[in-house]
């Protein structure tokens, strides 16, 4: 009888633990979709309020040289931020990393920008067109930059962490944009500072900077707030409340 009721308890604890890894999984790949650009399937990890009504902006957020969507998911934790914002994210992989965009040239990742918008049109998410943003760490927050140019009817504001361009980019419309650079980030020369940022603000752009004390190379969460509230202030074209329901 002890043996039984031995063996029962472990077939339920194992039946119990297998209960919650089933549970972690499925909701795992929930948040893993594909789209196709090109004919290449290109991976990004997806989340969306679990309440909310009208049309929501759009968040990117782009990982750094030889990271992962997974990576850049658990790094910045910028989904804590979904429901209580009420926004989309997309957590983009890199195939394998990210291309320079640049004019007149085809770029796989900007079509992978392109496609993927007109995917979640289709899918019926009601994105607002006019607060499309981007964001990324290192060599995603450049790329993200050089993306804004070259879309910059499409992206309303960008924000970058552990990089810049070494120059202010050529674009149409110039487009507001948040730096993160830690005093203590040896990847960003220090030459860059103020002289990146001013040129950027020299050809229009609104600018603001934000040197945490101390900090390295790497995703800095605490400001993840102040990250979103520099976004979300920010929207392609002014419109009355009336427009924006």
């Amino acid at each position: 009888m002890k043996t039984t009721r031995f063996h029962r308890t472990i077939v339920i604890s194992i039946g119990a633990q297998l209960a919650v890894l089933a549970i972690i999984l499925l909701k795992t790949d929930w948040h893993e979709r594909t789209v196709k650009v090109n004919g290449v399937t290109r991976r990004y990890l997806w989340y969306a309020p679990s309440k909310a009504s009208g049309k929501l902006p759009l968040l990117l957020a782009f990982h750094g040289f030889s990271g992962t969507a997974e990576g850049m998911r658990r790094g910045s934790k910028l989904h804590e931020l979904v429901d209580a914002h009420k926004f989309y994210l997309a957590y983009m992989d890199g195939d394998p990393t990210w291309h320079r965009p640049e004019a007149g040239r085809p770029c796989p990742d900007v079509d992978f920008f392109d496609d993927l918008c007109e995917e979640l049109q289709r899918n019926k998410y009601p994105i607002d067109s006019n607060r499309i943003y981007v964001t990324g760490m290192s060599m995603g927050g450049e790329f993200a930059i050089r993306l804004a140019s070259v879309r910059s009817d499409r992206i309303a504001a960008v924000a970058s962490q552990g990089m810049v361009t070494d120059d202010a980019v050529e674009t149409e419309r110039p487009f507001p944009l948040l730096i993160i650079v830690g005093t203590e980030d040896d990847r960003v020369p220090p030459s860059f500072f103020p002289r990146v940022p001013e040129a950027f603000q020299k050809r229009g752009h609104e600018v603001k900077l934000i040197r945490p004390i101390g900090i390295g190379h790497q995703w800095h969460v605490p400001l993840n707030e102040e990250l979103w509230s520099f976004l979300s202030s920010h929207e392609l074209e002014q419109r009355s409340p009336l427009d924006a329901r």
